[in-house]
């Protein structure tokens, strides 16, 4: 995730986040942010109704809602969702989203020339009319009192409020004054903007500063912003293939990918996975599996290397004091685990999974609530994606055991190359 917006109200978060979803992003909103988004998503959009609350209440629910993703190694940008016309709790909420986010400097441009909203001389313009003569000056729950953006949001901050007028901006001296108030401390900064050319101005200053600023605006700026700075790049992530078959098309399938340096495999122990100790070859399968992932290789989790390995089925039932009914269930609920340990830790493109129980199993550890069948690869070998689970869309081929000729995991691996591709 490349960007989290916070917005105080449902409605406008969707009219923000479309701004970044028409031009490709995966753009999610979330009603709490106690919600998770998906793997893939590019832009995360935090809804805490927070409009009508009071101050203190309202900065306390951005900070919380940033808290977790400013501490991470890579936090994403964040953009504070304001109200075009300026209602609400602006300046706590600048503030707290500031704080959490580790900036110095906030840019506010809340201009949406389409809408008719827009900035002049510091002052918020509705329709060309100064806001305090327009009907948001006597709102019912969060009534506006100052046209000039700096009065309404010092109203709850105590940091220094500087303007930017329109002459200023379209000169070119927005990023020189942004950098000189940043050298001087913490301070928030009110751009001017009447056009759509005006907002483009400042999010290319914004670009330019040594220390992302705080963006903080309404549609109008989140349209302007280049998709660099919201769009993770496209790249062809790495198949993870679980091999949970003993069947001899599928030993071959695995080999012929193999021979043809599409994919790197790691062996499962059967018998370690079904002792007392299980755990650790959960752990040491699910190591080698990421570290090969992470060096975007294909990699196939194999449980059979041989036609051999059939015979030894007695055996570990009988070591187990298990049925061969048992046997599978176990090796399957912990095949599953071994998945979505692997993917709870790597990026991945797809999965391609082979065996009736496997699939089921790895379905149930990811908490699958179905299959949603999209195409076929090949004749009788889908591929869709699990519903309600947590690969969210990403897709998933399942395959009979015996299905298949020889180069159908090749195919299965070209076939999601070719996805990645045509996107």
């Amino acid at each position: 995730m490349k960007m989290i917006v916070i917005a105080d109200d449902f409605t406008g978060a969707n009219d923000t986040g479309v701004q970044l979803a028409k031009k490709g992003a995966r753009t999610e909103v979330m009603l709490s942010a106690a919600q998770k988004p998906s793997r893939r998503a590019d832009v995360l959009i935090v809804n805490t109704e927070s409009r009508a609350l009071p101050a203190e209440q309202a900065a306390h629910s951005v900070g919380e809602a940033l808290a977790s993703w400013c501490e991470r190694a890579t936090p994403p940008l964040v953009y504070k969702k304001i109200d075009s016309t300026f209602r609400g709790n602006v300046g706590a909420e600048v503030m707290a989203a500031m704080q959490a986010s580790g900036r110095h400097l906030a840019v506010i441009a809340a201009a949406i020339p389409s809408a008719g909203r827009t900035t002049q001389k510091g002052l918020c313009l509705v329709n060309g009319t100064p806001l305090l003569d327009t009907e948001f000056a006597s709102d019912p729950k969060t009534p506006i009192t100052s046209s000039r953006i700096a009065e309404l949001v010092a109203l709850q901050s105590e940091l220094p409020v500087h303007e930017v007028h329109l002459d200023d901006l379209r000169r070119g001296r927005l990023s020189a004054l942004l950098k000189a108030w940043a050298d001087e401390g913490e301070c928030m900064v009110v751009v001017d903007a009447v056009e759509d050319r005006d907002l483009m101005l400042v999010a290319q200053a914004l670009c330019e500063q040594k220390q992302f600023p705080l963006m903080v605006g309404a549609a109008g700026l989140a349209n302007a912003l280049p998709v660099s700075l919201f769009m993770q790049e496209q790249q062809a992530l790495p198949v993870l293939v679980v091999a949970g078959s003993m069947s001899e098309a599928t030993r071959r399938q695995v080999d012929r990918a193999l021979c043809e340096g599409r994919a790197d495999v790691v062996d499962i122990d059967a018998s370690r996975l079904i002792s007392s100790s299980f755990s650790f070859e959960i752990a040491a399968v699910a190591e080698q599996a990421c570290a090969q992932l992470s060096r975007q290789h294909h990699t196939i989790l194999r449980t059979s290397r041989s036609a051999q390995d059939r015979q030894l089925i007695d055996e570990l039932c009988q070591a187990a004091g298990m049925s061969r009914q048992q046997l599978g269930e176990v090796l399957s609920q912990r095949i599953g685990e071994i998945t979505l340990k692997i993917l709870a830790q790597a990026r991945v493109g797809g999965l391609f999974l082979t065996g009736g129980d496997i699939a089921t199993a790895v379905a149930s550890a990811l908490g699958a609530e179905g299959y949603r069948i999209q195409s076929e690869v090949a004749p009788c070998i889908p591929c869709g994606t699990f519903i309600n689970s947590e690969l969210d869309d990403l897709p998933v081929i399942t395959k009979a055991g015996g299905f298949g000729s020889d180069s159908t995991l090749c195919d299965a691996l070209y076939f999601i190359e070719e996805m990645y591709c045509g996107h």
